[in-house]
């Protein structure tokens, strides 16, 4: 019944404005996303990270050196002693190629390849947690700038009413029905109407100055107000609360640190296996310790290293990854109760105030038929200047409370969606063209899937 009955609120209150369904808001938020430096830095990051995951990789394939040298060698040794003086100099000459290939290495290079996977991951995640903030923020500012120039007007307006006043007062003073007070009180009004216009037009150009550092540029002449699909949130807190848990990026983002957290571990359990790489050398020298002509060799070598002892070193790098582990749990649970609450937050906010909105729309009409009523008596004598003046201001403060309360309630839809995690499918904001590159899922880690932009 409340879902129904706001509903039918918000159609009597936007019936009169021309909108259309957040298309110009959908281009605007695209564009301040898009072009926003802390999702730009979050992309860079994200890219980063996949080139750390290729870093990794590297290590299932071979590594090939070459090493060439030549240069002045002088020998003094058992062999050379039986010859001249018993020291030899020479022009000594190097050249060789290694081929390291590993075999095993205890999972090291496969943990660390899923766990800066997993960190890809999370960047992910953190790029669209940076995006929802941003478009967010953007659609605060856009509404913001409407909702101050919806209050301008309405300033203008009581403006001019207070301007007909004073007038239809001026008139009754000069031909000697009115009173110097009633003049004086009716001036009184006049300029603190002119000071409420000063006052919305400066509060108009800060939320301008707002919407330029948001989104990149000035705000367009006209904006139009965006007419929320109801049908796009959920039905009851607790379904915005499941949604919250399923979709919003940042308890992905810790689900993917716990994994990351995961890998190091493995990582870490690696130190305790043996190495066991494939080696093939091949030497071209010429003038090696004291012996004149060539001394080539070719060796191809299987070799075990094993480490004994480090220290301890090794166990308490173990030690360390189990408590980095619970670290990242422990980060995530607090990462859900603080999703919870945000999401009830704005549950709360878009409940109460589209119960309010009705309460609101019913002060105006009350007060603007008083203000009408009041005038008519006014004319006739029933009624002195101060009431009327008192009720065109309370017609004023009313109409203020109702466009506040709009613009608010529009803003909580928003704020409820993005409590979710779903602002950047509501507003069809795609991040794809930021991305330098592609990742290749399927030569990341098997199973290994990557949320789309």
């Amino acid at each position: 019944m409340i879902l129904k009955r706001t509903l039918l609120v918000v159609a009597v209150m936007f019936s009169s404005v021309q909108a259309t369904y957040a298309s110009q808001l959908e281009e605007i938020v695209t564009r301040s996303v898009l072009s926003s430096p802390e999702v730009k830095r979050s992309m860079d990051a994200r890219n980063a990270v996949y080139e750390e995951v290729r870093q990794a990789r590297g290590g299932f394939y071979p590594k090939i050196d070459i090493a060439a040298g030549v240069g002045y060698e002088w020998t003094k040794n058992t062999t050379t002693q039986n010859v001249g003086d018993g020291d030899v100099e020479l022009r000594r000459r190097e050249a060789s190629i290694s081929l390291r290939q590993m075999l095993f290495d205890g999972f090291l290079t496969d943990s660390e390849v899923d766990r800066h996977a997993s960190r890809l991951e999370a960047n992910n995640h953190h790029l669209r947690e940076v995006a929802e903030e941003k478009a967010l923020e953007t659609t605060r500012a856009y509404l913001e700038v409407i909702k101050r120039q919806e209050l301008l007007n309405q300033a203008n307006e009581t403006l001019y009413n207070h301007v007909r006043v004073y007038e239809q007062i001026r008139k009754r003073s000069e031909s000697g029905l009115g009173t110097l007070a009633s003049i004086q009180q009716a001036t009184g009004r006049l300029a603190l109407a002119e000071v409420n216009v000063l006052s919305a037009e400066n509060n108009l150009r800060d939320a301008q100055v707002t919407f330029q550092r948001v989104v990149g540029d000035k705000a367009p002449d006209t904006l139009e107000t965006p007419l929320f699909n109801l049908s796009s949130l959920p039905e009851s807190e607790s379904d915005s609360v499941k949604r919250a848990t399923v979709n919003h990026p940042t308890l992905k983002l810790a689900q993917a640190d716990i994994q990351a957290a995961q890998s190091q571990y493995d990582s870490a359990r690696s130190l305790m296996y043996p190495k066991l790489n494939f080696e093939v050398d091949r030497n071209w020298n010429n003038n090696i310790d004291g012996v004149e002509g060539d001394n080539e060799d070719l060796t191809a070598m299987f070799r075990v290293r094993y480490n004994i002892y480090n220290g301890g070193s090794d166990k308490a790098r173990i030690r360390q990854t189990r408590h980095q582990i619970n670290e990242a749990k422990d980060i995530k649970d607090n990462a859900l109760r603080q999703t919870v609450e945000g999401v009830s937050l704005s549950w709360n906010a878009y409940e109460i105030l589209g119960r309010q909105l009705a309460f609101f729309e019913k002060h105006v009409d009350s007060s603007s038929q008083t203000r009408d009523s009041y005038l008519k008596q006014f004319n006739i004598g029933q009624r002195s200047l101060l009431d009327l003046l008192d009720t065109e201001n309370e017609v004023f403060s009313s109409k203020n409370a109702l466009i506040a309360a709009k613009y608010d309630y529009l803003l909580a839809q928003y704020r409820l969606v993005n409590g979710m995690g779903e602002m950047l499918e509501l507003l069809k904001v795609d991040l794809e063209p930021l991305a330098s590159t592609a990742l290749p899922e399927d030569k990341i880690r098997t199973g290994q899937t990557t949320p789309k932009y």
